[in-house]
C-alpha cells in the first residue's frame, strides 16, 4: 500500500504501469479551489479479487494489471487528512535488505521499497513525524526467500529479485527510548 496526501483531490484518473515488479504512475485530478482540502489517499492491490465492497471509506477500483507475481486488482480510497499531515516527512535510505538496520527519530512507516540495479540494494523511503522525535525507533529490514511467512508484528514490503532469486522484504520496528 502507498499513502499520499494530495491538496484539493478529486480523483485518480488513470493508472500506467511503469515496471513488470508493479510500480506505477497515477494521473490525479484535483480541484485547484479546494487546495486547503487535504485527502489522505491510499493506493493497494488484492491479487485473490476485487476490492470488498461495504468497507469505509469505499473502495474505488482502478482496474486489473498483470505483474511478475500474476493479476492484481488495484483500488484506492480517500480520507480527510489528519490535521498533523503536514508534520510528517520521509527519508530515503540505501542498502542491502540483510539485516538492515537504522534508527528513526518519530518513525511512522516505509511506505516505499525500490530495487536499486542488480545486486540486491534497495532504496526506502521512510516516513517520521517532526512532532515525535521524542520517540527513537530501531527499524530492522531483512529479505527471506522463497517462502513469505511474516514473523508477528513484522510488515511485508514485497518481492525483489536479486541474483536470479525471488526474495520477500519485511521490517520490523521497535521503540527503544521515549523522551519525557
Amino acid at each position: 500500500m502507498a499513502q499520499f496526501y494530495i491538496p484539493g483531490f478529486v480523483r485518480i484518473d488513470e493508472l500506467r504501469l511503469t515496471d513488470e515488479y508493479g510500480s506505477a504512475e497515477f494521473s490525479v485530478v484535483y480541484d485547484d479551489s479546494q487546495l486547503g482540502q487535504v485527502a489522505q489517499v491510499t493506493v493497494g492491490s488484492r491479487s485473490d479479487g476485487p476490492p470488498i465492497v461495504g468497507q469505509t471509506p469505499p473502495a474505488i477500483s482502478l482496474g486489473k494489471v498483470r505483474t511478475i507475481g500474476g493479476w492484481a486488482y488495484v483500488f484506492c480510497y480517500a480520507l480527510p487528512a489528519p490535521t498533523n499531515w503536514h508534520n510528517e516527512k520521509t527519508v530515503v535510505f540505501t542498502g542491502r535488505p540483510s539485516n538492515f538496520e537504522f534508527y528513526v527519530p518519530g518513525f511512522v512507516a516505509i511506505d516505499k521499497l525500490r530495487p536499486v540495479g542488480d545486486f540486491g540494494i534497495v532504496q526506502l523511503f521512510v516516513r517520521y513525524n517532526t512532532m515525535n522525535v521524542g520517540e527513537i525507533h530501531h527499524v530492522t529490514v531483512s529479505s527471506v526467500g522463497p517462502d513469505r511467512e511474516l514473523p508477528v508484528g513484522a510488515v511485508d514490503l514485497g518481492l525483489i529479485h536479486p541474483y536470479g532469486s525471488w526474495r520477500y522484504v519485511r521490517y520490523t520496528d521497535e521503540i527503544v527510548f521515549t523522551q519525557a
